[in-house]
């Protein structure tokens, strides 16, 4: 699209806002000590790491496309950063710890730690708010929520769920702010509660013969609040079932993926922005586990068939996954089982479309699978995505077995320096800043004129995140205003819109004319030409199902179209694909 329309930018406001994160109050961990000792003691981390993010100069360049520069005053760094304390014990009366993570609308971390003993069956755990760099901000010790049920009441627009560590319980929160929280082993049962806590549903029965051997349900909404179930089946059927209706009804029991040959263990579920569902889960081979992964359309078509992501060495154990706002899909797991010694990342694309077939491991995958904890004692690692691409991640550290010291840890992947721009009609460019140290860069086919606002994020090697914004618009200036097509001209319009299937653009000439009809993707790039001809004048319409040039369906998203008529042109009009 570069090639149909020069822009040119004017800078309007720079640096509307700065965000960093707080200094540090206290970093003192807490723990208990079970069996036959009593409660005693807290351990205090030693020293106080820099939390002082930092601090961005942004400008802007253009040459066609727009490249925004960024000057830090410290380094910025992407990767793995040094671990942190979260919770510790000398000995613990259990086999290993069990560990929840959540993140609220502000991008603080919650971690929740289970107190279990064999003596002492407590529903209780410890919560642990952190900064976003992982340092502790705050602590709750032996809570169990309002009602017994662990939702974080922050507001009345963004409580979260943090997950029931002790017994098991799954939930999620939806835009209205309902929590659904979700049991039980054989039947799976509801509770259902109001943003203040109020319970509204307790421990009613909605499927029975769910699951004869593990409790493992997990849960994940859409935006239309569409809510999804996921279990193994008696460890050999990955199921789900879902409810339309904020859990008044639900679905039947549908088989996804059946094994009878091979255990199919620990499924996680999530949706992505277009709603389509998201499930992992870990796979006995009869030698080794490997990791699966299927996708499905929001009306439940399979969109991509089970997909295995992991070389069968690596032994995949407990895997967790989050989707960011790209709807890459982030999964770490510890390999092996309850000894393991090393926790793996990978990273894949979730906007793919297989057309119901099987993708490979080097299709789906944008980070290939690495280790980024090695030769340690290491289970049960739990992952959250935040609004900036960081990946946080809590785990237990510590022999496997009872009467041993245990430990909770955090760590966490700064992401590279990330662009991310809202463009005039809503729609978003996620860009990866390039370059090193204090100077980066990142740069972008702007889809239409308007205002455009950017925004800058990246972290230090103590994991704070800084944010800052940038404002810009671009304007045509090469092409005069009499050689510019209105939409009054053509008529140009398109319905329906939003659509799943297939849209009608519909359009009129008032003379003779070489057309040209083109769809392009967010990023600018050409999808579908519709039209390339000479056309007397007329009305006309013509019709585009969803695919390229190729020929093959493209994902969700929003697409823009415009016309060439002669050497005049339309601006672009947005259309949003949702199947």
């Amino acid at each position: 699209m570069k090639h149909f329309i020069l822009l040119f930018c004017i800078l309007i406001t720079t640096q509307v806002i700065s965000q960093k994160t707080d200094p540090v109050i206290n970093n003192g961990i807490g723990y208990y000590k079970y069996s036959n000792c009593i409660k005693d003691g807290y351990i205090k981390s030693s020293g106080v790491r820099d939390t002082i993010a930092p601090s961005f100069t942004i400008s802007h360049t253009i040459n066609g496309d727009v490249t925004i520069n960024v000057i830090s005053n410290e380094d910025l760094i992407a990767g793995w950063i040094d671990e942190k304390d979260v919770w510790s014990v000398a000995n613990f009366d259990y086999w290993w710890l069990n560990t929840r993570l959540a993140k609220d609308n502000q991008n603080n971390i919650f971690a929740a730690v289970k107190l279990y003993e064999y003596s002492n069956p407590s529903g209780n755990f410890d919560m642990y708010k952190l900064r976003n760099n992982g340092s502790v901000l705050d602590e709750f010790n032996n809570w169990n929520g309002p009602a017994s049920n662990p939702v974080i009441i922050n507001n009345p627009s963004e409580n979260i769920y943090i997950g029931q560590p002790t017994f098991d319980k799954e939930g999620a929160v939806d835009k209205n702010n309902l929590t659904y929280i979700f049991s039980g082993s054989g039947s799976i049962v509801f509770t259902k509660i109001d943003a203040d806590g109020t319970v509204l549903i307790n421990g009613q029965t909605i499927i029975t013969g769910a699951n004869s051997w593990t409790n493992e349900i997990r849960t994940a909404i859409d935006t239309n609040n569409k809510i999804y179930l996921v279990w193994s089946n008696d460890m050999h059927d990955i199921t789900y079932a879902y409810s339309v209706d904020g859990g008044d009804t639900w679905s039947d029991k549908v088989s996804l993926y059946l094994n009878t040959s091979q255990q199919l263990n620990k499924p996680q579920i999530c949706c992505d922005n277009n709603n389509n569902v998201h499930i992992i889960w870990q796979q006995w081979t009869g030698s080794s586990n490997i990791l699966s992964y299927m996708k499905l359309l929001p009306d439940g078509t399979i969109s991509i068939d089970k997909s295995s992501l992991t070389q069968s060495s690596n032994q995949v154990w407990s895997p967790q996954m989050n989707i960011d706002e790209e709807n890459n899909i982030h999964i770490i797991w510890a390999k092996s089982s309850q000894q393991t010694t090393s926790a793996y990342y990978t990273k894949i694309n979730g906007n793919l479309f297989g057309n119901g077939q099987s993708l490979s491991d080097d299709e789906l995958t944008i980070i290939q699978e690495h280790s980024f904890l090695s030769n340690e004692s290491i289970r049960y690692p739990k992952c959250i995505v935040d609004e900036y691409m960081n990946i946080h991640t809590v785990f237990e550290r510590g022999e496997y077995g009872c009467n041993h010291p245990k430990s909770v840890k955090y760590k966490k992947m700064n992401s590279v320096p990330l662009l991310r721009i809202e463009c005039p009609y809503d729609s978003l460019i996620f860009v990866e800043m390039t370059g090193s140290g204090t100077h980066w860069e990142g740069t972008f086919t702007p889809p239409e004129n308007g205002t455009y606002n950017a925004r800058v994020s990246g972290s230090d090697i103590d994991g704070n995140t800084s944010v800052d914004y940038y404002q810009f618009e671009l304007v045509n200036v090469d092409i005069p205003d009499n050689e510019l097509l209105s939409d009054n001209n053509l008529f140009l319009k398109n319905y329906p819109n939003p659509f799943s299937q297939s849209t009608v653009i519909s359009y009129r000439l008032s003379i003779s004319g070489k057309v040209i009809l083109k769809v392009y993707d967010m990023f600018g790039q050409e999808i579908r030409t519709l039209v390339n001809e000479n056309q007397p004048a007329g009305e006309y319409s013509v019709v585009w199902d969803g695919t390229d040039n190729s020929g093959n369906s493209v994902p969700n998203g929003i697409y823009f179209y415009g016309i060439k008529h002669g050497d005049k042109h339309t601006g672009l009009k947005k259309i949003i694909l949702i199947k």
